[in-house]
């Protein structure tokens, strides 16, 4: 269980994309930074960790219109966060 932080960049070194990176509210892991390129990318990612549809559209246009946005109380299982790149 924890949070999942989306960042917008302006991609200073790259084109423009969202970073996410999952913060365990206990524990220790390797948790690496997902880029992604596109909103609707964004939006598809969250649908693959299990989030509606609805509250990933609104997540993800509060992410590209207000800049960082924190989803607390994600709890999934360990292999769920791997598969999406959120564990390594």
């Amino acid at each position: 269980m924890g949070t999942i932080r989306i960042t917008p960049s302006a991609g200073s070194d790259s084109k423009p994309h969202f970073e996410i990176v999952f913060v365990p509210y206990h524990g220790r892991f390797n948790t690496p930074t997902v880029k992604i390129s596109t909103h609707d990318e964004l939006v598809q990612f969250l649908m693959d960790i299990k989030i509606s549809e609805d509250e990933a559209a609104r997540w993800a246009g509060k992410a590209r219109s207000q800049g960082v946005v924190l989803i607390s109380g994600i709890e999934r299982t360990e292999a769920q966060f791997r598969e999406n790149g959120l564990i390594a």
